[in-house]
């Protein structure tokens, strides 16, 4: 059929968008054919707009409908379609006017009825043939927008106020969620539920997929009001304005309904298939789970089977215990604080309405549902909406439940409850058969540990290592947080074996878990006898409370009594925290197990006895010979610091101790010092005596006599530290005596109860003692002499050849120091005029004056008959020289005015030179020529004067280094 173009002039000029219309094609497609020169436009303004005349546009669709491939290739089946009937606004202002329609125009008005109804036929067997929702409206959309000439057709679904997108054909468009009331899509919306006969809105204010393209929304029914919206974009006749729609009402509406039947198809097709899927994956399931049988692989999979079954956000099982509690043993996306909330099992919960129906329950909102009032902060504060709980049921028993969560709203339906009841029946067979194999595996493996046990115990000899043996096994019978093995020594329980594993008992030491016979709960089992199964160990009267640990506990705790021939040997406790942690199975298998061990401490204790004898007799032996090697070894020892080293060390290995100290009797203040001191409380022992302060000590040197003290902290002659306040242990306490009587005292100390000082080791530690007085009185008679040997007689200086080993031993040290050399002006003329006695007396007097000028650190010697030296350790130049000056006003004095030399004429001057290591010298050699020759420059120059090293380089050629004046011996009066 020959195309028709309405009838305007010839010259007449049309826009781009109305050119577009009277093609059947979209504007950009008419941009496209002008920009590749198909079609011609004439610009009709700066700015480039473009105008198109009717004969333009109908020579194109000549030569389109002649075959020209030129214009044929840049039309569609719709666009020629378009374009070979007369417009819709020419056929309207036709019948406006009461014009009659043409026959061609009739024809191709048959021919889109007939197109329309194809459209509504395929999406009938769309519907029909659906697979699923995605799939179904994929194809629908798809066949839309083949339908007519449009750009783009999207499917949304309305999900509470939300819409979202679900098939469009335009894939490079990027589309998210819209509000339910967004522009033409929510008027569509609103239309449909008044029930309005039209149901769409056209061309937007606000456009979906883009602003140059006109938009028509389609309202899309469902079984209980709009499932969602249909938009279809581009390629839209509009009228003569431009703005009013054209399309077909009717066949909007039809559309919109067949889009409904396949979204409902494609919905129950993927209800059809999620319940075969359901139902497989539920088969699957019971196979894995009832295939099992480790409990924690069987929680674990249920878990995750739940929330992959019902789609589920969090989910959880819970396990009932003895004590009532509902304890979620595995879950995902729960709080432990939330978790916590619900261990009680409250009374106003689903989980408990769920139980008492014996059914599975669901409630949505549950945050505002009455039936979960009791938890409604927990479930406020954990953030999800719908709770679905299954008990988990062993014919009257409830084994526990299995509760799966939605965040968001979740109507479960009659068919998923089901499958709920069906999944919990399958776990709890699974979970019953577990827990009876874990209790058939729990009686075999404690049968295998008794003989173990037995066999073990038998070949075993000390009672600690029983004490850890019946701790090892005990965990493979009955668990617990915390096993203690307790010895009766005497009144006491003695803990020989301890192990914790979890929280209050991981830091638990002997001191703290030791009782007395007959007090708390683990001495009355041992008076008593009888064994305890205590489910709540705090609330028992007997109870007493380790120090450090919390008073209102929860602890659960078993103790079984040894005994052995009538006879209690010990007590063995099992804690674990919580209430009702043990079962009178666990009792009885407790006092089985205290039996075995009972027999093997009598045993053991037999054993021990006879091997303490024989180590005992083993160690007098050795100590016998320690003790003579160790005299020998101190009595040739001549340094003090060396021989307490050796009295430490041996000591150590002789008898052991935890602190030892040696301190001897001032003999100026009669107070003891400290001489060394060496283990945990050194810095005590070294601290100072005060005066009229008394202890064990003082009390030994007091009455010469040796102390043994086994209880320190009832012994009122212990002086106990401030810093550590009482504590327990043993003492020894021997006097080290010289020939006027006790001199000082070596003390020994050995902390704690278990391992108190024996009287053998007392009498090895008095001869011990009594050699290391000789060797100290040997040592201090040595030091008398070596120091007189080092010491000038006159002065009380260090000597020449003790000046000379300090010189070298500080240049070996490579730390900075300086040189001070002096030499007494005139000192001639005072022997000369007042005889030699005065020049003593003034030499004397001048040792006095430089060591008071001087610093404690300072070194003075006398270098020769009347010349000193002075070394100053980590001295620099300038403040050696502040104290040369020090020492040349010092000297100065001693002749000033009111002086004995002042009344006698005799003026008392001396010359310094100054010298500093490394800068003036290397070697001992170079920086005593260096203090020496500034010595020279400063008497050469005058008298009194100070010169330093670099003053003395200037006479470095005509010097040597002089030998020292001899030292005459001292002056003696005649009687």
């Amino acid at each position: 059929m020959p195309s028709a173009i309405p009838s305007r002039p010839i010259d007449a000029t049309l826009s781009v968008t109305k050119a577009a219309r009277l093609l059947g094609v979209h504007p950009n497609t008419v941009r496209a054919w002008s920009d590749a020169g198909r079609l011609r436009y004439y610009r009709i303004n700066p700015r480039g707009d473009r105008r198109y005349r009717v004969g333009d546009l109908q020579r194109f669709l000549t030569a389109a409908e002649g075959g020209n491939s030129d214009a044929a290739s840049y039309t569609t089946v719709a666009a020629r379609r378009a374009a070979e009937r007369p417009p819709v606004e020419v056929i309207d202002a036709a019948l406006a006017h009461g014009m009659a329609m043409t026959e061609p125009d009739r024809a191709s008005a048959a021919a889109d009825r007939e197109l329309d109804l194809g459209l509504l036929v395929e999406l009938g067997r769309v519907a029909g043939t659906a697979s699923g929702t995605d799939a179904a409206l994929t194809e629908a959309v798809r066949l839309i927008r083949e339908h007519g000439p449009f750009s783009a057709v999207v499917a949304f679904e309305l999900r509470g106020e939300r819409l979202v997108p679900r098939a469009t054909t335009a894939s490079s468009l990027h589309l998210v969620e819209l509000p339910r009331n967004f522009g033409a899509l929510g008027d569509a919306l609103d239309a449909a539920v008044r029930g309005d006969a039209t149901s769409f809105s056209a061309v937007p204010a606000v456009r979906v997929l883009g602003p140059d393209q006109p938009e028509i929304a389609i309202a899309i029914p469902g079984r209980q009001g709009p499932w969602g919206v249909l938009v279809i974009a581009g390629g839209l006749n509009l009228g003569p304005a431009g703005d009013a729609s054209v399309i077909d009402p009717v066949l909007a509406l039809s559309i919109g309904r067949s889009v409904g039947i396949v979204a409902a198809a494609g919905r129950t097709a993927d209800e059809v298939a999620h319940q075969l899927h359901r139902a497989d994956a539920l088969r699957r399931v019971a196979a894995d789970i009832g295939s099992r049988l480790d409990l924690d692989q069987i929680l674990s999979g249920l878990v995750d089977h739940a929330m992959v079954l019902f789609d589920g956000d969090r989910a959880a099982v819970f396990l009932r215990h003895a004590d009532g509690q509902a304890v979620a043993e595995v879950s995902r996306g729960l709080s432990q604080s939330y978790l916590q909330s619900v261990r009680e099992f409250p009374a106003r919960s689903l989980p408990a309405l769920a139980v008492a129906a014996r059914r599975p329950m669901f409630a949505g909102g549950y945050r505002s549902d009455p039936r979960g009032a009791d938890v409604r902060a927990a479930v406020v504060q954990e953030g999800y909406d719908t709770i679905c709980t299954a008990p988990l049921l062993d014919g009257p028993e409830m084994l526990g439940l299995l509760n799966v969560y939605h965040d968001a709203p979740h109507e479960w339906t009659d068919h998923e409850l089901e499958t709920m009841a069906a999944l919990a029946d399958q776990a709890a067979v699974a979970i019953k058969n577990a827990q009876n194999y874990e209790k058939m595996a729990t009686w075999a493996a404690q049968l295998q540990s008794i003989q173990q046990l037995g066999v073990r115990l038998s070949r075993l000899t000390s009672v600690r290592e029983i004490g850890l043996a019946i701790a090892t096994e005990l965990r493979q019978l009955i668990d617990y947080h915390n096993v203690r093995v307790y010895r009766l020594a005497g009144e006491d329980l003695i803990p020989v074996a301890m192990r914790g594993q979890v929280g209050e008992y991981v830091d638990e030491t002997p001191e703290q878990l030791m009782v007395k016979f007959g007090q708390g709960i683990t001495g009355w089992v041992a008076e008593h006898r009888l064994a305890q199964n205590l489910p709540d160990a705090g609330s028992d009267p007997r109870a007493n409370t380790i120090p450090g640990t919390e008073e209102d506990l929860d602890e659960s705790m078993l103790l079984a009594p040894m005994t052995f021939e009538d006879q209690v040997l010990g007590v063995l406790v099992l804690s674990k925290l919580g209430l009702h942690q043990f079962s009178d199975d666990d009792l009885r298998l407790l006092v089985i197990y205290a039996s075995f061990a009972a027999q093997a401490f009598a045993n053991a204790i037999a054993t021990e006895r006879l091997r303490d004898q024989s180590e005992a007799l083993e160690r007098q032996l050795v100590n016998q010979r320690g003790l003579l090697q160790v005299t020998e070894s101190i009595l040739t020892t001549l340094e003090p610091q060396a021989i307490l080293k050796q009295v430490s060390d041996r000591l150590a290995e002789l008898v052991g101790y935890d602190n030892i100290a040696i301190e001897i009797v001032d003999p100026t203040t009669g107070l003891l010092t400290p001489l060394s001191a060496e283990g945990v409380h050194k810095a005590e022992y070294l601290e100072p005596w005060a005066p009229g302060e008394e202890g064990l000590a003082t009390w030994v040197v007091g009455h010469n006599e040796p102390a043994l003290v086994l209880d320190e902290r009832s012994d009122g002659r212990v002086n106990q530290f401030r810093s550590t306040g009482p504590l327990d242990g043993s003492l020894m306490c021997v006097p080290l005596r010289g020939r006027d009587g006790a001199t000082g005292v070596l003390t020994l100390e050995r902390l704690g109860v278990a391992q108190r000082y024996t009287e053998d080791e007392f009498e090895l530690v008095k001869l011990f003692a009594a050699q290391v007085s000789i060797a100290l009185q040997n040592a201090e008679v040595h030091r008398a002499v070596e120091i007189r040997a080092q010491t000038d007689d006159l002065t009380a200086l260090l000597n020449h050849g003790t000046f000379q080993d300090w010189l070298d031993r500080s240049v070996e040290s490579r730390e900075p120091f300086s040189l001070i050399m002096l030499d007494l002006d005139d000192f001639k003329a005072v022997n000369d005029a007042l005889g030699h006695q005065a020049g003593d007396r003034m030499l004397s007097e001048l040792a006095k004056a430089i060591v008071g000028a001087g610093r404690d650190t300072d070194r003075v010697f006398r270098y020769g008959g009347d010349e000193f030296a002075v070394i100053l350790p980590g001295t620099d130049s300038t403040s050696a020289l502040a104290v040369a000056e020090r020492i040349r006003g010092a000297i100065h004095a001693i002749g000033g005015p009111g002086t004995t030399w002042a009344d006698q004429k005799m003026e008392v001057s001396v010359s310094i030179g100054l010298a500093t290591f490394p800068l003036d010298g290397l070697t001992s050699g170079s920086i005593l020529l260096a203090a020496d020759r500034a010595c020279f420059v400063a008497k050469r120059t005058g008298k009194g004067l100070i010169a330093t090293a670099d003053e003395g380089l200037a006479i470095a050629r005509e010097f040597s280094l002089q030998e020292p004046t001899p030292v005459d011996p001292p002056t003696t009066s005649a009687a």
